[in-house]
């Protein structure tokens, strides 16, 4: 758990140094007054923080005062009050994939939210063990951080497109040398800022799986051995999972990546999981970690391995 923290620390800091050097990039391309980033970067955290839950959100039903969900807003505000947090509001969503998932932000207040085939496949235990995760996601503000670290290579990688196609539009139209050697700059600045892009995606995906790794964590302090129902509740997701299509451009962040299984039983898949060898680049692409490897540090808090 020493070394969970150290990484999380590092993270943060590096989240805080990626916001500031990007912002410094954007600052410098357009050539605006360095004073500007004590305006710029505060103002970008403040609107991916007021816009997020709005995005998030779409499509979600919020069932907090409804008679019909009161057994699910009892069991999330009885987590939240284990957690020390101030109790979320609860949705519903009718998508088709077992999910759930925290959103908000302090002015707009927080959720958390879960899909209708969720609630059909958990049991009681299990349930409560995802919404344990997700509790935890909302006690260490995760909603916000990701957010606003997610932005970052969305906005470099436009920054980049724009000057790429200036940059070849300027080459196009030059009359004379300094306009061709204008384009020539902005060809490579917009160049070398796209291939920017994917490696600090490859950070953005890396620290997510850490916050997922540390919600793990919170809700195994809170179920002590009972955390093994949240490995079976991913056991389980994953099951159910094996046999849908996911449409890649449908932007939907899941709680274990589609994959093939031939197991249809969970207690079988969690035996494999726990003797599963996993490479370190498994899940290089994903925001969730390898489901084997969170079902090995579960199931290791747990006290069952």
């Amino acid at each position: 758990m020493e070394s969970l923290w150290l990484k999380m620390a590092a993270a943060g800091a590096l989240a805080v140094l990626a916001e500031f050097l990007v912002t410094y990039i954007i600052m410098s391309v357009l050539a605006l007054p360095l004073w500007t980033l004590a305006v710029g970067l505060p103002l970008f955290w403040l609107f991916q923080w007021l816009i997020s839950p709005v995005l998030i959100s779409r499509g979600a039903r919020d069932v907090t005062d409804d008679p019909a969900f009161s057994w699910l807003k009892n069991m999330v505000h009885k987590i939240a009050e284990s957690s020390g947090v101030k109790p979320p509001r609860v949705y519903v969503t009718d998508d088709p994939f077992p999910n759930a998932f925290a959103f908000g932000n302090l002015v707009q207040g927080r959720g958390v939210a879960v899909t209708r085939p969720l609630l059909d496949i958990l049991d009681e235990n299990e349930l409560y063990a995802v919404l344990a995760h997700e509790v935890g996601h909302v006690r260490h503000f995760d909603m916000e951080l990701v957010l606003a670290l997610g932005l970052i290579p969305s906005a470099l990688g436009s920054i980049g497109g724009f000057m790429l196609y200036t940059g070849q539009m300027l080459l196009f139209a030059a009359l004379d040398e300094a306009a061709m050697l204008l384009g020539l700059v902005m060809l490579a600045v917009g160049f070398l800022l796209t291939a920017a892009t994917f490696f600090i995606q490859i950070f953005v995906l890396w620290f997510n799986r850490l916050r997922e790794t540390y919600a793990d964590l919170h809700a195994a302090r809170l179920l002590g051995p009972s955390a093994v129902y949240l490995a079976r509740a991913l056991a389980k997701i994953q099951i159910y999972m094996s046999n849908v299509r996911v449409d890649p451009f449908r932007g939907i962040v899941l709680t274990v990546p589609p994959m093939r299984i031939k197991e249809t039983n969970p207690d079988d898949l969690l035996q494999k999981w726990s003797r599963e060898r996993v490479s370190p680049l498994a899940d290089l692409l994903s925001t969730h970690p390898h489901p084997a490897k969170r079902v090995k540090s579960i199931l290791r808090w747990a006290g069952r391995i």
